[in-house]
């Protein structure tokens, strides 16, 4: 399970799944969380990624990126 949250500011979201079919793809405000779970993997792609939390399989992930960069990350069942 992936929990984002855009605690800083907004950002551009792009969540797919391992088949890459895109599950989310837009904006996410300032404040909003988005939860999503998958039998093996998600990629996200996240537009500033120094305004989102992330927590992966129930741990705080450190921080991705820093303010308006632009980064992908995938994580599986063990991350």
């Amino acid at each position: 399970e992936i929990v984002i949250t855009a605690s800083r500011a907004r950002s551009y979201l792009l969540i797919s799944d391992e088949s890459g079919q895109a599950l989310f793809d837009g904006q996410i405000a300032q404040g909003e969380e988005k939860i999503y779970s998958s039998t093996s993997k998600l990629t996200l792609k996240v537009g500033n990624a120094g305004a989102i939390d992330l927590k992966v399989n129930g741990k705080t992930v450190p921080p991705i990126g820093t303010s308006g960069q632009v980064v992908t990350v995938t994580y599986g069942l063990d991350s």
